[in-house]
């Protein structure tokens, strides 16, 4: 598993590469800002036997577990997504978001995904 975060000006890309993903897998991003707003999702499953993936962001560790947590949160599952949230959704954070890409089987599946985040609000 690897999470590069990268940042030029007030632009943080997140690139995230998995593996032997669960539907409990998750990943905790260190973005090092505390306000931003996330801009764009990308997420592909790759590999594994799973049929779809149903990605979700949060502030917290198991983000579905209180709605409150929840940055971003699919809502229909499938083998790729790419979503632009008009506006961006808004997030405070004590430095770290929490990604879990949520496939609906198995525990070998390998799934890419990129965020795009602006910082600040």
């Amino acid at each position: 598993m690897s999470v590069q975060v990268s940042r030029k000006g007030q632009e943080v890309l997140v690139v995230i590469s998995q593996t032997s993903v669960g539907t409990a897998t998750e990943v905790e991003i260190p973005l090092g800002i505390t306000r931003g707003r996330l801009l764009r999702i990308i997420a592909s499953k790759t590999a594994g036997s799973a049929s779809n993936i149903d990605p979700i962001l949060g502030i917290a560790t198991d983000p579905a577990s209180t709605a409150v947590n929840v940055v971003y949160e699919q809502g229909t599952a499938a083998v790729t997504i790419d979503q632009q949230i008009a506006g961006g959704a808004t997030f405070s954070c004590n430095g770290s978001l929490f990604y879990r890409p949520k496939p609906d089987s198995g525990s070998d599946n390998s799934v890419s995904t990129t965020l795009h985040i602006l910082v600040g609000w």
